[in-house]
């Protein structure tokens, strides 16, 4: 770890766009800068094609900026896992931050971390799709939410 030092105005903003009790500055930076544990030679040197979404059954991923921007997701969010069954299983709470979730203080896809929940829980499967296992305090899902935000956007 590094020490910095930074002025009072930075440090404003920098408290301003914290989660409240669950980001250290070290999170809040990383999620503010958008860096979420991958290592940036991956992203820059991966090559790969466009995905074009509708062709050939390919549909676009849940994405939590544009839940968040379109009024569905608040960031720093509670978000509580479901079991394969859809039940709720509280004691897996995740904030939303950014395009990720933060779980004991450390950032993961919904993916990434449904898989580890529900591992701990017994379940052993590698398929894992995180915005269905993902809800809000109401029981909606992550999938249900991208799915209501689709559909308004073809309307309308």
């Amino acid at each position: 770890m590094k020490t910095i030092e930074v002025d009072d105005e930075v440090f404003a903003y920098l408290q301003g766009n914290a989660i409240p009790y669950v980001e250290t500055p070290n999170l809040t930076l990383r999620r503010l800068f958008k860096m979420n544990g991958s290592t940036p030679s991956s992203e820059a040197t991966a090559s790969h094609q466009p995905v074009q979404y509708g062709i050939r059954g390919k549909e676009q991923k849940a994405d939590l900026p544009t839940l968040i921007r379109a009024g569905l997701l608040r960031e720093g969010q509670k978000m509580f896992l479901l079991d394969y069954q859809g039940r709720k299983i509280e004691r897996y709470e995740a904030i939303v931050s950014g395009k990720a979730l933060l779980w004991h203080n450390n950032i993961y896809s919904m993916s990434e971390l449904a898989k580890i929940c529900l591992k701990k829980e017994g379940f052993r499967s590698e398929s894992v799709r995180g915005p269905a296992h993902w809800s809000n305090y109401d029981g909606i899902t992550v999938k249900d939410l991208w799915n209501r935000y689709l559909s308004k956007k073809k309307t309308g």
